[in-house]
Parts: C-alpha cells; structure tokens; sequence
C-alpha cells in the first residue's frame, strides 16, 4: 500500500505534521495527514491510561473528517493485543478474528495496524490506529511511519502528562486536593462570583497542638470531604490557607440552599448558616470527636445601579471577604458581611495595633488592682490585678480592645507574661514598704498562656521570689472550654507545682461537673451578669444559689463579681456567698492609691 507514494514524499509530508508538534491541533493534523499517506479511511490517537482496558480517543480522522472524540472498550478488540513495545498488524479478514468489536462491524474494516504510544522510559500511555476497509498489506515502511509518529506522540503526550502535573501541584492542595489559594485566583481571572464565603475553622491550632498536627491533617481532608459533600456541583471550593476555605457558590446553589426573595445580604447570612449546620455532627478521627465550628466573612456583588457601573472583579470580591473574615474574628462574631466601614475599622485595628505592640516592647502597660472583700464584715481578703492602657494619642484603650488584638495577632501570651511578672514585683514592693496584701492576689491567665510545652517551667521563672500560696491564677470558664483537655493537663501540672486556681465568669460557659471536679479549682467566681440581675430575675438568682450549692459540694470558695447595690450584697450574704468585689465595695486603682486606701496601716476597715 505504501507504494502508492514515494518514500522521500511519505516523510516529508509526515516531517511537516510532526513540526505540529507542541501545537493544539498537532493530533488533529496527524491523523489527518496519516490517513492521506497510508491511504486508509480511519486513523485514531487514543489515552489509556486513566483505564488500560479503556480508549479514550484524542483525535479520530474518518473518511479525510475529523469526528468527535469517543471513549470505547478495548475488550474483544484488535487493540488490546497491541503489545508493549512493537507495532501490531492484522492485513486483513479481522472481522472474523474478531466478531464482538461492534465499532469494527459499523465501520466494515477489514485490515488494521496499532502502535503503543511509550514515554521515555516505556510506560504505555496510549495507541496510535489505522484501519482501511479493504485488505492491505502494511509494508515496512508503514510500519516505520507509524512508528516515528506513535515515538513523537507518546513523547508530546508525556510532555502533556508532566505539564499537568506540574499545573496540579502548582493549582492543587497536597493535602486535601481542592483548589489552592493559586488556583483560585486563576479561577478568579476567568470568572466572576456572585458572592465568596471564606470559612476559618476556630481554634484548629489546638487540635494540632494536642493531638499532633497528623491528626489536624486528617481533621483537614475531613472538612474539605464534607464541604464537598454539601456544595453543589458548580460550587468552587478552595482551601487558601492552613484552616481557612474559600466557597465561591453558584447561582444555582445559592437558589438551593436560601430562600427565595432575599437580598444578597439575607442570602449570605442564610448560607453561613447553612455551613454551620453542615458541621452540627462531628468529625472523627481515630475515635475522637471534633465539634467544629467556624468564623466565616463574606463579600458579595453590589448592585449596579446603571449601565456605567462593573461588576466587582473576582480579586476584590476575595479582598473584601478576607476583610470581612478579619472584622468577624476581631469581633469575635461568628459571621461578617463585607461593608466599607470595615475598611476604616480595619486600619484602626492595623494603627491600633503597630502601638500596641510599640507599648509592649516598652511595657507602657499599668496594673489596676481591685479589692476583694469578706461580704460581711467588708474585710479586705485579696485583691484582682487588672491591666489596663494608656496610649498618649488614642487615650485610654479598652481592656476588651487591646485584649482581641494580642489575642487575633499572637501575642497574648506576650502580654499574660508581662501581666504575671508585674503583679509579683508589686507584691513584693508592699512587702517592703511594709503593707503587705492580705489574701491572694487574683490574675488573669488567657488560655494562650498555658498551651506552650513549656508552661511549668515559665510560669515558675515568671513568680520567681514570690510564695505561689500568694497567687490565685483565673481561666474564664469560656476559655477554659475551647480546648478542655489540653487546659485540664496544664492546670494539673501547674496545681502540683503549687499554683492555685479560680474560675472566671462561672456560669456563662458550657463546662461539665466531670471538668469542674477534674480542676481542683480553690475557688468559683460568679459572674456578674447573674448578680446585676439580683431582685429583677427570678432565674438568675436560681442559678446563683445552684453555684454557690455546687461550690460547698466540690469545696470551693466563692467570689461574686459586680456587686454594685446594697441589695445586691444583701442578698449574696444571705445566700452563703462570703467573698465578693464590686463598684460598691472598691473600684480598680494604680497600685499607690490601692495601697493608701486599703493596705495602709492607718487604713479605716
């Protein structure tokens, strides 16, 4: 057959479709040039290797037309005998050798020659076929023709096989396989979302930090495989950083999953939502459950409100939702719909915090300690020592401000330090002036401060020279809960190292007896939220005489916070509530004017 053409004119015009080569229409041209040259009415390139027992075809010539590409079984075909290495010829009489190939009856092909496409070290990755419908007999030089071909596909289909790998790792998380923060922004250029949902999972690095970080992994692919699991199928879904995600809905997920009539608003706030309940059973992992919950910002297309106006493009659209992510965290806030507002309070933050880190690098901190009181006898038995700020050009700065900022950029434990150290040096700068403070000396421990392998050792060079009977450590219930097991082995270590132990804000977490008994804590404070409401709630002077029963029981010693009305004191006397602080009692003050008013030898009690 190759007779028909001269060698020297068969490779030049195969030479010419080969110079294709890296172009998209390189196979296309292939198949079309050798159905010309070796004079058959088929050709095809096909992809094995998702499945070697399926074809995948990448270009199919039939009758000088290229047709669409076809997937189809190589079972009971000529082309699963094409060996590993060499060409495989059948010059005629194939429909009897191989009756159940249905595609080789509808074409009526008589003769058949295959050759496996190879990557430069041998593996199979695919067949190059051509077929004609009369008997042929494939000289050498068709099969040399087939075999520089089928040598430069199967090195055009590695090459194509590498760059995608390449793409993957480039566009791809190891870890979980979704899209990443590259990838997205890839996306991003190529479309634009009506909405984008950045979801943080709360506390993951105490997962890391108490179960090892093979295990947040594994907490990791969990959360991404039940993402996927509720999504729609047009939704983009992307992990961007360690245990942040990125949900870029479609329309019609949206459609699905909120009701009809909303605004984007109301749409964005009813799919936070709905993540929320995707998270309501846990994740298990190896036997442990995690309760997962999530901080999440969102930022969606304005309306446009004449034909002047753009849509926001899909880079701005992720901006703004990373910004509204950083408003919910930094309000602590579950869920934060982007607006411009949060641009400003975010440079506030920014400015806010480049001093505050300036006033810890020079410790410009204060302590204020306030008193606390035997109820009825008003004598002082300890006092709360409390931080607090001054700033010479935003003034006076929120404990609940600078607070969220040590804690959302890291440096809580930095501050706690700071805090700890201060309230031993002025302990033991009374002592010296000869008004020592009578009871413990309350402070305030963030969570962050005990999540360190090196707490024991730290916290003991921290109260160096001081009597550790003579501090009281307080861990508010609520933070006590984020990470219970992790707090309860740290509190532990610490309490056979002599430190002492209050819960704070008692009654406001979600702590179990069996925690409350594992803590050893000396001492309960109720929060003041239940005593403001003495005489005015029926419910909350309930639970306060449910605490102070529960502090008898476990041997606890009692504090009540925020007394602030004689009938308020009045009723927790009567109660069997003993110790208590409060405006009514003794505001906070600098440590001079708590010493002149409370410590001093002359003082009126």
């Amino acid at each position: 057959m190759a007779g028909k053409i001269s060698a020297e004119s068969m490779f030049l015009r195969l030479a010419n479709a080969l110079t294709r080569s890296g172009y998209s229409d390189f196979f296309n041209t292939l198949v079309l040039e050798l159905g010309s040259v070796l004079d058959v009415e088929y050709v095809l390139i096909a992809n094995t290797v998702e499945n070697p027992m399926k074809a995948r075809t990448l270009a199919l010539m039939a009758r000088g037309e290229l047709l669409d590409n076809i997937s189809y079984d190589l079972k009971g075909s000529p082309c699963e005998t094409v060996p590993e290495r060499e060409s495989c010829a059948y010059e005629g009489g194939i429909l009897e050798r191989f009756p159940d190939d249905h595609l080789l009856v509808e074409l009526g092909v008589q003769s058949y020659i295959g050759m496996p496409l190879l990557t430069s070290d041998g593996r199979k990755l695919g067949i190059l076929v051509a077929m004609s419908t009369e008997v042929t007999q494939f000289d050498d030089l068709a099969h040399e023709v087939m075999r520089i071909a089928a040598a430069q596909v199967g090195s055009e289909l590695e090459r194509s096989s590498q760059q995608e790998q390449i793409q993957a790792l480039t566009y791809r998380d190891s870890l979980t396989g979704l899209t990443n923060r590259r990838g997205l922004h890839e996306q991003l250029l190529k479309q634009t979302p009506e909405a984008i949902f950045l979801a943080d999972i709360r506390r993951f690095k105490t997962i890391n930090d108490v179960y090892t970080s093979a295990v947040g992994d594994e907490v990791l692919r969990a959360v991404a495989e039940r993402l996927q699991q509720y999504i729609g199928s047009e939704t983009i879904l992307a992990r961007v950083s360690s245990d942040e995600f990125a949900i870029l809905p479609s329309s019609a997920d949206l459609a699905a999953k909120v009701a009809d009539g909303l605004s984007l608003l109301e749409q964005g706030e009813a799919y936070a939502r709905q993540i929320a309940l995707w998270f309501e059973s846990p994740v298990i992992i190896d036997n442990n459950e995690f309760h997962l919950d999530f901080t999440i910002g969102c930022a969606g297309q304005t309306s446009l409100a004449n034909d002047q106006d753009k849509a926001l493009t899909g880079a701005e659209l992720l901006r703004r939702a990373s910004v509204a992510l950083a408003d919910a965290k930094a309000r602590q806030h579950g869920y934060a719909f982007f607006n411009s507002s949060m641009i400003s309070a975010m440079e506030y933050r920014q400015l806010l915090f480049e001093r505050f880190r300036k006033a810890l690098r020079e410790q410009n901190f204060q302590l204020y300690f306030q008193p606390v009181f035997s109820l009825k006898d008003r004598k002082l038995v300890g006092a709360e020592a409390l931080c607090r700020w001054y700033d010479d050009e935003f003034g006076w700065i929120s404990p609940l401000d600078f607070i969220a900022i040590a804690e959302t950029r890291g440096l809580m434990q930095n501050l706690g330090d700071w805090v700890v150290t201060a309230a031993c040096q002025q302990l033991l700068a009374w002592d010296s002036d000869g008004t020592p403070l009578p009871g413990k000396l309350a402070i305030n421990i963030s969570n962050k401060q005990i999540e360190s392998h090196d707490t024991i050792q730290r916290f003991e060079q921290l109260t160096q020279g001081v009597d550790r009977n003579r501090l009281l450590l307080e861990l508010t219930e609520t933070a006590m809960m984020r990470a219970p097991e992790l707090n309860l082995k740290r509190i532990r270590q610490l309490h056979e190292a002599g430190f002492s132990w209050a819960i704070d804000d008692f009654g406001t977490g979600y702590s179990s007896l069996s925690y409350l008994t594992q803590l050893k804590a000396a001492v309960l404070k109720i929060d003041r939220s239940f005593v403001s409401k003495i005489e005015h709630s029926q419910h909350d002077e309930t639970i306060i005489q449910a605490i102070i029963v529960m502090a008898k029981a476990l041997q606890m010693d009692l504090i009540a916070e925020g007394i602030e009305s004689e009938a308020q004191l009045e009723y927790l006397i009567k109660s069997g509530c003993h110790d208590g602080q409060g405006f009514l009692l003794g505001r906070p003050v600098p440590a001079d004017e708590f010493a002149q008013n409370w410590l001093s030898p002359t003082r009126k009690n």
